[in-house]
């Protein structure tokens, strides 16, 4: 007798928990063979052997826990496989998708996944922030030395430029002078060959005084005293 009000108590649990189940109900008309339902959000819910709570329980499947749907009876009742056992169970106490409890872990896990890899590009942006600090900082270097390298080349422009007009200004003279030299070269030869001809010229001079005087010398000879006879 003991034992049958046990199995009268169990047969009030799949009772109370349709009316729990009642806010997610599956319609007959909704489910399809074959597809994948997950136990209501309770403790246990018992699979019977049999569409009804008549029926004897078989086992007790855990809330959350993922069954096998293979048909819907017009009594509301399924038809499902678990872990190898076929059973029946009220089609209210199954739902389309898993309990709140297994999504709010899966929610977690995805959670933690963003989050990590939240972390993992928050630390890859201040890195690459670091790097861009850095780069920036060599390319103001670099465009520091490109400055002065630069002004130097310009410089060295400047000075090659002066040296390329200093050269040309030293052919230039170097130029003017040899022409200058070839000029008193010739200016000295010529200073030369009129020296020649002064001296040729008073040489010519010279002899013809000479010739003059002994001409004259001999035309106007002042006659010299009669010696007397006696004197002979």
């Amino acid at each position: 007798m003991k034992r049958f009000n046990n199995f009268k108590t169990l047969g009030l649990i799949p009772v109370l928990v349709i009316g729990f189940g009642l806010s997610n109900p599956v319609a007959a008309a909704e489910t399809s063979a074959g597809s994948t339902r997950y136990i209501t959000d309770s403790i246990e819910v018992p699979m019977r052997s049999g569409s009804s709570t008549k029926y004897r329980i078989k086992r007790m499947i855990p809330s959350g826990k993922a069954v096998k749907l293979l048909e819907v009876d017009q009594s509301g009742w399924a038809k499902i496989q678990y872990s190898g056992s076929i059973g029946w169970m009220p089609s209210s106490m199954l739902e389309n998708q898993p309990i709140a409890k297994e999504r709010l872990a899966v929610q977690i896990e995805k959670t933690t996944a963003i989050e990590a890899k939240f972390n993992d590009l928050k630390q890859e942006l201040n890195t690459l922030q670091t790097r861009y600090a850095e780069t920036s900082d060599e390319l103001k270097t670099v465009k520091q030395d490109k400055f002065e390298i630069t002004q130097e080349l310009n410089r060295l422009k400047e000075i090659s430029s002066n040296a390329v007009q200093l050269d040309e200004q030293n052919q230039a003279m170097k130029t003017r002078l040899s022409r200058l030299e070839d000029e008193n070269a010739i200016m000295r030869e010529q200073v030369d060959q009129s020296d020649d001809a002064i001296k040729r010229q008073w040489f010519l001079t010279g002899g013809g005084v000479l010739l003059l005087g002994l001409l004259l010398g001999r035309f106007f000879r002042i006659p010299k005293k009669r010696q007397k006879w006696g004197e002979i």
